[in-house]
């Protein structure tokens, strides 16, 4: 059981920076807001992001917050629902 998201965007480079330091630092930190959520994993894709959050019972919480975010953007994205 779980949810899995692919998020395909044209991120810039400056995009994808932000993203990647985002991320490095939600791993280090121990006090972090998701810091509670061991089982989500967020990888930064050639494509866009990849999201897995294992043997959750309801999905990824975040999505909004990641829509709203690539919306004050301006880019255009797509979100999938992977369902193997």
């Amino acid at each position: 059981m779980g949810f899995e998201f692919r998020i395909t965007a044209g991120l810039t480079q400056e995009q994808r920076q932000h993203i990647a330091q985002l991320l490095a630092t939600r791993s280090q930190a121990p006090d972090a807001p998701d810091a509670a959520l061991p089982e989500t994993d967020i990888r930064l894709t050639d494509a866009g992001l990849y999201i897995c959050q294992h043997l959750r019972a309801d999905p990824w919480h975040a999505l909004a917050s990641l829509r709203a975010y690539l919306d004050a953007s301006g880019m255009s994205y797509t979100v999938e629902e992977i369902d193997d």
